[in-house]
């Protein structure tokens, strides 16, 4: 995602925090900005800037409708899972399972001082992996159902368990055990990032809430995880620089100590790039520099490159994984992970849908490990 690819009144109602200058736009032009909006995780925001500020009269008819039905279903969405979350949270302090809402309704709360504001697919939790039998014992008590590729996959390769329960509205808990990803899973500090914990309310439930420059950390490390991040996560980004003093010094001592201040340099620069973000020199160019050297660096470099290698952070664990052996075992399970997770990941159901699944799955990431595998070898991976 990048600035180019976006309506130019957008960025600026989202620099202005306002819909102002998207009343210059014609009536025909409003079509393509709802879609890019909708495609961006924009439209609550864009809908609850026009009811407040009363300027219903000057948008179009067709377009405040359909802003509208998307804001009545985003809102109906996070409703949902703010309740789901409530019971999880609950059924955890009562079970002593130390959790950290991660990002979703808590993080809607904290920026935008109201839930349903913020588009949400799943529930993201931070949480404690030697409690990681205890957690699922209760989310199997609430329902849940954990979906791997194959059995025991995620505790040895991911960072993120993943529990489904199948109500008239499916429910994803991820629970993840690290504020990073792949292949950085253990180089973060996550008991210096506990200690860092304090007690707070999460959808008015007593529970762990995330330092302040750890809940950066994890949002930077989570826009350059994802190649299709929305542009609301960097506006979120951009939100919180200017709302939260940071401890930018803390924050580039933690980052290289983990290796991955490049990763964090990347989300700035990009979120600086669209809305002029006030990231300090202290901040921004000592994450930018170098902090390692050699194949780690490289991947490094890999993985904040998010122009047009998907699937690159398979491709980095892969690669850093020690030995043959332990990387065939990796390569087979990311590669043919059961039906079940098929049929839940791709929204298939019926064998044959599955098994063109698998070819699909097959060919996309032999094509994307053979562009990361070029971009490693042919030059430097610039941020």
């Amino acid at each position: 995602m990048t600035a180019d690819r976006t309506h130019p009144l957008l960025l600026q109602a989202l620099r202005e925090s306002s819909v102002e200058p998207l009343l210059t736009l014609a009536p025909d032009e409003w079509v393509a900005v709802v879609a890019e909006a909708e495609r961006q995780g924009l439209v609550p925001l864009l809908h609850d800037w026009i009811t407040r500020t009363g300027r219903r009269e000057r948008v179009p008819a067709q377009a405040l409708d359909r802003l509208k039905g998307e804001r009545i279903a985003v809102a109906a969405r996070s409703l949902f899972l703010a309740t789901e979350l409530v019971a999880i949270l609950r059924a955890f302090e009562a079970s002593n399972v130390r959790c950290a809402p991660l990002r979703g309704p808590a993080l809607a709360e904290q920026l935008h001082g109201d839930l349903t504001l913020r588009p949400m697919g799943d529930l993201d939790l931070l949480v404690r992996k030697d409690q990681l039998t205890q957690l699922s014992e209760v989310l199997g008590s609430l329902g849940f159902q954990e979906v791997d590729r194959r059995p025991g996959f995620a505790r040895a390769y991911s960072y993120t368990l993943k529990l489904v329960k199948d109500s008239h509205l499916p429910v994803v808990v991820e629970p993840h055990w690290t504020i990073a990803y792949p292949p950085f899973v253990d180089a973060v500090d996550m008991p210096g990032v506990w200690q860092r914990c304090s007690r707070g309310t999460a959808v008015g439930v007593e529970t762990w809430r995330l330092g302040r420059e750890d809940t950066f950390v994890n949002l930077c490390l989570h826009a350059v995880h994802r190649d299709d991040a929305p542009l609301l996560w960097f506006w979120e980004l951009d939100r919180l620089v200017r709302r939260e003093p940071l401890a930018w010094r803390l924050i580039v001592s933690r980052c290289h100590a983990a290796g991955i201040g490049v990763l964090l340099a990347a989300a700035l620069e990009r979120t600086r790039a669209l809305f002029a973000t006030p990231v300090p020199e202290e901040g921004l160019a000592p994450l930018a520099g170098p902090a390692s050297r050699g194949s780690r660096s490289r991947l490094v470099r890999l993985l904040a490159d998010g122009r047009d290698v998907d699937g690159r952070e398979s491709l980095a664990l892969f690669l850093a994984l020690p030995g043959l052996r332990a990387r065939l075992r990796y390569l087979v399970a990311l590669l043919f992970p059961t039906p079940a997770f098929m049929r839940l990941h791709y929204g298939v159901r019926r064998r044959d849908e599955v098994a063109r699944a698998y070819v699909g799955r097959l060919a996309r990431f032999s094509w994307e490990a053979l562009k990361g595998l070029l971009r490693l070898v042919r030059r430097p991976v610039q941020v």
